[in-house]
């Protein structure tokens, strides 16, 4: 809507008139455009009736110019206001001279005189529309409605259409009474609507839970994008081929294609809430299924690699998905990877994902899908051995590059036709259960004419009875003669016209909808529109819009089919539709969980549509600034690293504050070099150390040196690493920055431990532990506590080893931190395992496990089994020790994984097991660390101790080469501690070298 003001008058008498009063309103205060047909026609584009039409459509009222000859029964202003009428526009007619008396259906209305001075006209008129949007105005346009209504009631042609008439005479006096209580009270009405939405954003705050219900038998996940259709019709050949694929055990994979409004969803969550139940619509029989998830782009919770894993996670046991889990957190494991994993706890029945409106994450010029993660854990879905997992998948054009991966075991389904004949006009009398519109009674032949001019689409059929119950004037006969010449776009063309026909609040109220990315209560609408609208109530107008097919519901939640989103989203001017995003985004800010609620990925739905309504907004940089509050501290620490990457990716380029853009391509680097991708991650760090550094952030500069230094350091560059550590090291010393500081002696420190250089690290440790203290940083004081115990253990001195990580135990217990709680626990009974007190070894590991698994933490969850695994072997109790070694192989933690196996398969050994797969698989994931870090002397030891095993297992050559294999480790860490470690494990074998071919090593 451009803000214009539509004039209907006659040219035989009244334009000079109309020439001088647009001049006069256009150079007044507050400017007011006229839209009058002589200036603003133009005869090369569309005809001229179109554009008036359009200009009636788009315009904030009609001027309604009063001369003889424009109230006479037969001119052409009496259809141009009628329209106005029809579109709820206001209506506000001018006089000029006593020859010219207010139209019948105008009575209502009171005229402004401009049979005096026409200055004096002009102050009035500029007056009524300044009051036009207030509370005076919006109630006197009100009460003109109703008054319309009243003529029209004894006037109705049937007891239907004096229904309609009563029931929008209720529904505006509910609106009158409502407006009543503002206007007479507009202060207290303004406190009322404040406190109310201050109230119910405060609701929205506490995240949502939605667990899994069972149905029949049938585990399901999420709400469905709709509700099974009570007036469904047809679609029985689209049915039986979802339920083919649905019974093929060849096909994993089926994409329904068609246009917007065509009715994809409606077909498949009809067919999916009757598998629900065990038997399929149209008869098709009964068909089990095991679980069921719903997933859809414009939900809370919406497509994404990360929300189909761990919501397939959600049907499986809690002891088969909690690994599963905890290999999603593992920054190394790739989609793939986890996909075929997810799909080994699937073998066989039927669990089906629903896919909706996917098209929202497509390129829509290749088809290829924009999230890397999801791509390849479809393809992967696609290539995996046989499983019991199929996915549907809607959409309006198709993933082209998916559809050719494996297209044998896809199907494609096309729904580009509409409902044929006599589905679509059941359809239509559904939609009029009591008769008021008229469908449900009309002409057999008007009826078809309908499915013609729709074409049968569904969502075209809605529309057109949503017309018809926004607009009780209108008939299916006048509405069928006004779209007879329908573009091919036929559904948006019918849905524009019943948006048209809507007041103005709920024309705005279906933009606000609009305008937010996923489903929202009323008080998102309310904040959003309060500006405009300061004592606004959307609740009643959400309801009606429900009721009239505009609007839908879910859970309390209100959004737009596509296609109507789409056309409200196109009313809005660019600028205003940026401010309100900007607004909607705000919104999104005050509904944010508190930190101490945030538990999923669901509880950051409020950060993650802000971010993305903030890039729709073009304001890139306080997007970067949201991001960057919540890609550490949560995304990466549930293991979405991935998914940060990709949101990093989306602001590449568009941060305009340098500090902003290299923190961003800075975390972005971190990502990648998470998940493994060093060349990806050292690229990005060098580019945003160069940012920081022309920026002049010497604190930033020393963060991206350490991320720097990291890399190389897995790489196992370590002179690299510590060189660009100590370069940070000497940037924080010389500004000051004592947490800087500590984070390279640390890193130092880190270097120093894996290079063997133990009493190098014990050093560095110790200033680390001096600077926490020294800046109150408790966490960091009991990290380096912890550390230091770790270091004094290598070195064999367990009673301060012990000493140190009691004072760390005692100091996170008190300060809530249960990681290093869990880290220290487990180096005590570590410790005491090595002094042989095996029983309370095995308190504490076990106490270690308990407080591993109280925080889901993969890594400590997996390094206090193992733990407790060596001290019940120690203790002789291999059954035990099976039992938890059995639980630390399902934690995938790539730098245990290699220690875990070795010590498989020695339990394996002692207990007459075959023990070679273990040890073999051992070797192997030491090989694949150190192919990166060859000095790594704990993964170097794993593999002698699994080569040592092998050669016990009938491979005695392999003795030679563990041999070898041990000198290295020794050549780079010979610690007393560390030796003394490697010896009890290689012990633990000794029962079964009954030979002694180990005894030399």
């Amino acid at each position: 809507m451009d803000g214009h003001y539509f004039v209907s008058y006659s040219r035989h008498d009244g334009a000079d008139f109309v020439s001088r009063l647009a001049d006069t309103l256009a150079a007044g205060v507050p400017a007011y455009r006229l839209w009058v047909d002589v200036r603003e026609l133009q005869p090369w584009q569309q005809g001229w009736d179109e554009q008036i039409a359009q200009a009636i459509q788009d315009c904030r009222g009609l001027l309604f110019v009063m001369t003889p000859d424009s109230v006479r029964p037969t001119s052409i202003c009496r259809d141009e206001w009628g329209w106005a009428l029809k579109y709820k526009k206001p209506v506000i007619p001018l006089r000029l001279g006593p020859g010219a008396g207010l139209p019948f259906r105008l009575q209502s209305r009171q005229y402004i005189d401009f049979d005096g001075a026409f200055d004096q006209g002009v102050a009035r008129l500029r007056l009524f529309l300044t009051q036009l949007d207030g509370p005076e105005g919006v109630l006197r346009e009100l009460r003109f409605r109703v008054a319309d209504a009243e003529r029209d009631l004894p006037r109705a042609r049937d007891d239907n259409e004096a229904a309609r008439i009563q029931q929008e005479m209720r529904e505006l006096s509910r609106q009158i009474a409502e407006q009543e209580r503002v206007v007479a009270d507009p202060e207290g009405a303004l406190t009322r609507t404040d406190v109310r939405i201050a109230t119910d954003i405060a609701v929205q705050r506490e995240p949502e839970r939605t667990p899994s219900s069972p149905v029949s038998g049938v585990r399901v996940v999420n709400r469905p994008p709709m509700d099974r259709p009570s007036f469904f019709q047809d679609r029985h050949v689209e049915t039986e081929m979802l339920a083919g694929f649905l019974r093929a055990e060849d096909t994993r994979l089926a994409t329904v294609v068609g246009r917007g409004g065509v009715g994809k969803t409606a077909v498949v969550c009809r067919l999916l809430r009757g598998l629900e139940t065990g038997r399929l619509p149209d008869d098709l029989g009964e068909l089990p299924a095991d679980g069921i998830v719903y997933l859809s782009t414009r939900s809370r919770h919406p497509v994404s690699f990360a929300n189909l894993f761990t919501d397939l996670c959600a049907l499986l046991p809690p002891e088969t998905a909690e690994p599963l889990l905890g290999r999603y957190r593992d920054p190394h494991e790739t989609p793939q990877g986890l996909m075929y994993a997810l799909l080994e706890a699937f073998p066989s029945g039927r669990t089906v994902v629903l896919l909706d409106n996917f098209e929202d994450l497509l390129d829509p010029e290749p088809g290829a899908i924009t999230e890397a993660a999801l791509d390849e854990g479809l393809r992967a879905l696609l290539s995996a051995p046989a499983h019991g997992v199929k996915i549907v998948i809607t959409t309006r054009f198709g993933p082209r590059p998916l559809l050719l991966h494996e297209p044998g075991r896809q199907r494609r389904i096309d729904l580009d036709e509409g409902l044929p004949h006599p589905y679509a006009e059941m359809l239509l009398k559904a939609r009029d259960p009591d008769g008021k519109l008229g469908l449900r009674d009309a002409p057999q032949e008007q009826l078809a004419l309908a499915r013609e001019r729709t074409r049968g689409y569904p969502r075209a059929l809605e529309a057109l009875a949503g017309i018809l119950a926004a607009d009780r004037d209108s008939t299916l006969a006048e509405i069928l003669d006004q779209t007879a010449r329908l573009p091919d776009n036929v559904v948006t063309a019918i849905v524009g016209e019943g948006f048209l026909r809507l007041d103005p609040l709920a024309q705005q109220v279906m933009q606000a909808l609009a305008v937010f990315p996923m489903p929202v209560p009323p008080v998102a609408v309310d904040y959003l529109l309060q500006p405009g609208r300061p004592t606004i109530n959307s609740a009643p107008v959400l309801r009606r819009l429900v009721n009239t097919q505009f609007a839908r519901r879910d859970a309390g939640r209100y959004y737009l089919h596509q296609v109507d989103r789409e056309y409200a989203l196109g009313r809005l001017a660019p600028g205003v539709l940026a401010e309100l995003r900007s607004r909607g985004a705000d919104y999104f800010t005050r509904v944010r969980p508190p930190q101490d609620k945030l538990q999923t990925l669901d509880d950051l739905a409020p950060h993650l549509a802000e971010f993305e309504m903030r890039f729709q907004a073009g304001d890139h940089d306080t997007a970067a600034q949201l991001l960057l509050s919540i890609d550490f501290a949560y995304l990466m620490q549930w293991g979405h690293y991935r998914q940060s990457i990709e949101l990093h990716s989306r602001l590449a380029g568009r941060v305009t504050d340098p500090a902003l853009r290299a923190s961003s391509v800075y975390s972005r680097g971190l990502c990648h070099s998470y998940i493994g991708d060093f060349p990806t991650a050292i690229e990005l760090l060098s580019s945003a150390l160069d940012g920081f550094r022309e920026a002049g952030l010497r604190e930033n500069e020393g963060t991206a040196l350490c991320g720097l230094g990291t890399c190389y350091a897995d790489l196992g560059q370590t002179g690299k690493a510590m060189s660009l550590y100590e370069e940070a090291l000497s940037i924080s010393r010389e500004i000051g920055d004592r947490e800087g500081e500590a984070a390279a002696l640390g890193n130092l420190g880190n270097r120093h431990s894996a290079a063997g250089r133990i009493d190098r690290a014990i050093e560095l440790y110790e200033q680390v532990l001096a600077i926490a203290r020294e800046v109150g940083y408790q966490q960091g004081e009991a990290n380096q506590l912890h550390n230091l115990g770790e270091r004094y253990a290598e070195l064999g001195q367990y009673d301060k080893a012990m000493a140190h990580c009691r004072a760390a135990l005692e100091l996170s217990t008190r300060i809530g931190y249960r990681l290093v709680e869990s880290a220290a626990t487990n180096n005590i009974g570590r410790c005491l395992a090595q002094l042989g007190r095996w029983p309370e070894a095995i308190d504490h590991q076990r106490r270690a496990v308990e407080t591993a698994d109280e925080i889901s933490s993969v890594q400590f969850r997996a390094e206090a089994r193992r733990g407790l695994a060596e001290a019940h072997l120690g203790a002789g109790d291999t059954a035990a020790a099976r039992a938890v070694i059995d639980e630390a192989r399902t934690l995938v933690y790539p730098p245990s994984r290699a220690g875990i196996a070795v010590l498989d398969g020695i339990i394996t050994l002692r207990a007459g097991g075959e023990a070679a797969p273990a040890f073999a698989e051992a070797v192997t994931l030491a090989d694949q660390i150190l192919a990166h870090n060859p000095a790594d002397y704990e993964t170097l030891d794993s593999k002698a101790l699994a080569l040592a095993g092998l050669a016990l297992s009938g491979r005695p050559a392999l003795v030679d080469e563990a041999r070898a294999t041990f000198r290295a480790a020794r050549a780079v860490c010979a610690a007393p501690g560390v030796t003394a470690q490697v010896s009890a494990r290689l012990a633990t074998m000794a029962p079964a070298d009954p030979t002694g071919l180990l005894k030399d090593l």
